[in-house]
This record gives C-alpha cells, sequence and structure tokens, in this order.
C-alpha cells in the first residue's frame, strides 16, 4: 500500500494533480481541500495517499492531511458511496463542514453533493458519526463553522469568497487555510487575499 507521495508536484488538473517521485509521475485524485493547500505547482510537496483497487485496475486518491484522509476512508465505508462520491463530499462541504453536519446529524448538508440524493444523505448522516468516531476524530470544528457563519472575520471572508461564485465548503477551507497561516489576529481582508491566493493557484 502506499501510504504517502513526497516528491515535486508535477502537474494540477481539474480533479487530480501529478506528483513526481524519482522520476515518476503518480497522478492522483483529489478534493478541492486538497488542491487548495498544495503549493504551486514545481515546489515539493508531501501527499498522504489511499489506493483504491477496483475491478480492472485502481485509483490513487490523495489528501493534505491526515483527517481528510480518515473522513474519506470512513465516508466509503458507508454502504453506496464511492470514492469520487466521497471526494466530492470534501470538495463540496469541506473537511469543517462534513465535521458539522455529523456534528447535528444534518442530512440535507450532504444532499448538497453532486450525486447524492436524500436517502444516501440520510444513511451518511446516519452511520458516518460513529466511523469518525472510531479513528478518534472530533467533531469541534462545528463551532468554527458555527463562528464563521456568525460573522468576524472569517465569516466575512467566507461571505465575499461565496459571493465571487465559489463553493461553501471551497470557501471555508480556503478560509481555514488562510487563517492558519496568518494568525489568529488577521483581519478580514488578510484572509481573502491569501484564502483567494490559494483558490486561484488551485484553479489553474
Amino acid at each position: 500500500m502506499i501510504d504517502h507521495l513526497k516528491g515535486r508536484l508535477a502537474g494540477i488538473g481539474k480533479d487530480f494533480v501529478v506528483v513526481e517521485c524519482a522520476g515518476i509521475g503518480f497522478r492522483a485524485y483529489v478534493s478541492a481541500v486538497t488542491r487548495n493547500d498544495l503549493p504551486p505547482e514545481g515546489e515539493g510537496c508531501i501527499l498522504r495517499t489511499h489506493l483504491h483497487f477496483r475491478e480492472g485496475g485502481g485509483d490513487l486518491f490523495g489528501f493534505s492531511t491526515e483527517t481528510e484522509r480518515e473522513i474519506f476512508l470512513a465516508t466509503i465505508g458507508v454502504s453506496g458511496v464511492g470514492p469520487k462520491s466521497a471526494i466530492a463530499v470534501l470538495s463540496v462541504l469541506g473537511v469543517d463542514g462534513v465535521l458539522s453536519g455529523c456534528a447535528r446529524g444534518d442530512a440535507a448538508v450532504f444532499t448538497r453533493v453532486p450525486g447524492i440524493g436524500k436517502k444516501l444523505a440520510q444513511r451518511i448522516a446516519l452511520e458516518l458519526p460513529d466511523r469518525l468516531k472510531k479513528v478518534s476524530i472530533e467533531f469541534t470544528p462545528e463551532e468554527a463553522a458555527a463562528a464563521a457563519a456568525a460573522g468576524g472575520p472569517d465569516g466575512e471572508a467566507c461571505g465575499a469568497l461565496e459571493a465571487l461564485g465559489f463553493s461553501r465548503g471551497e470557501s471555508q477551507s480556503a478560509v481555514a487555510a488562510a487563517r492558519r497561516e496568518k494568525g489568529a489576529g488577521a483581519p478580514a481582508d488578510a484572509l481573502l487575499r491569501e484564502a483567494l491566493r490559494r483558490l486561484s493557484g488551485g484553479r489553474r
């Protein structure tokens, strides 16, 4: 099993990246969360991975954090959810959005993901929290998501990004990454600039 890739970011696609390691390019499918967290093309990076076997071959999936990988693995454990759908869940909702939905048992939040209907969303909301608890993932990010929704610099930055056409998941993930980069005292405009830089880099 391939646990991670450490090398040069050699390519960025709509739903995948290519990491070159010792002259070999590994293509890994990634969420918008991971794509936005990665450095610019040509720079070094580390990508946690999961190799998913299927009939006729296998697909490699990549993650910028261990938490995202654990959420992905827990999500594909839900009956009816394949790896591409799990990646879509992370792309649309972001890590915080998934954890917030699980904390509230909110099935409706998962219906925002293309291809996930009401019944499957209900199954995810029912089964995913227990699966995440088994790998010791806490749902504390719900508080951060609630604070962003209520206002403050993070909420202002998220709102501005959504007004520009980015999804809520993309916006929350980019602002969360910007907050980690800029620190606790960063104002909304600084967060917005950093988040836009990350989103623009991820969408090349």
